[in-house]
């Protein structure tokens, strides 16, 4: 037995070294020039097999990108200006209380149906207070009878002398049904209004959540009446409540 164990051994390697490299094989996938120049992930992995014209080819589809003379598009948002100055005047009632107010107005146009518009303001309320605001609004006209904006908004303001933080977000839709006839829709979500707990008429003159919507009447070219419902968050209670609006509008062109 171990004298058939140790002829094996032998006479093994000798017929596996006795094996040579035919290049002619009968089996033609197993040929080494189909393993060496036809092989993809060769030739993938060997970009410097690939010819000088392959190379030269696949540059030249790209050169229109360079002769198309494409100038970048910046986008640089308008800024907001706010005074951070002393102030000017005192606000008491012996001299104007409305010295330090100011509003700042700014606006970047994207195209004919889309611009954005920006704005910084403050307006002192004598014996109440005086709040100050920041805010952007994206406006998008997707048709000539409709129109979209939406955006946020901070502010800070006081009252009875306390004061107050909020931000959050807003937002209105147009409805242009006839020259003179127009629906809006409004909406506005104050992250910190219900906690700061002002509400009911003050709600235009400190933040506050609520939506509505009103009918615009244009009256002349330049002068209209809008007027209808708004429901507002009432902090103290918990519930909506309806608040009946009505104000001027005034038309540029």
């Amino acid at each position: 037995m171990k004298k058939s164990i140790l002829a094996l051994l032998i006479i093994l390697p000798s017929v596996i070294y006795a094996q040579t490299e035919n290049l002619n094989d009968s089996f033609p996938t197993l040929k080494k020039e189909s393993f060496r120049y036809n092989e993809k992930l060769d030739n993938y992995l060997q970009p410097e097999n690939n010819s000088q014209a392959a190379y030269s080819a696949r540059i030249n589809s790209y050169r229109h990108v360079q002769d198309a003379n494409i100038n970048p598009i910046n986008l640089n948002l308008p800024p907001i200006d706010v005074y951070l100055g002393p102030p000017l005047e005192s606000n008491t009632f012996t001299r104007n209380p409305f010295a330090n107010d100011y509003s700042f107005y700014s606006g970047m146009v994207f195209s004919d149906n889309a611009w954005l518009s920006t704005h910084s303001r403050q307006n002192t309320y004598p014996t109440m207070g005086a709040v100050r605001s920041i805010g952007a609004q994206f406006n998008y006209r997707p048709a000539s009878w409709l129109a979209v904006s939406a955006g946020p908004y901070g502010a800070k303001y006081n009252f009875a002398g306390q004061h107050f933080n909020d931000y959050g977000v807003s937002g209105a839709v147009k409805f242009i049904a006839h020259d003179r006839i127009r629906f809006n829709v409004y909406g506005q979500y104050s992250v910190d209004g219900k906690k700061n707990g002002l509400y009911g008429p003050m709600m235009n003159m400190y933040p506050q959540t609520y939506y509505g919507g009103t009918i615009e009447v244009k009256i002349t070219n330049w002068f209209g009446i809008e007027g209808g419902v708004v429901r507002e968050l009432n902090p103290i209670n918990g519930k909506w409540e309806n608040r009946t609006v009505i104000a001027p509008v005034f038309y540029t062109k």
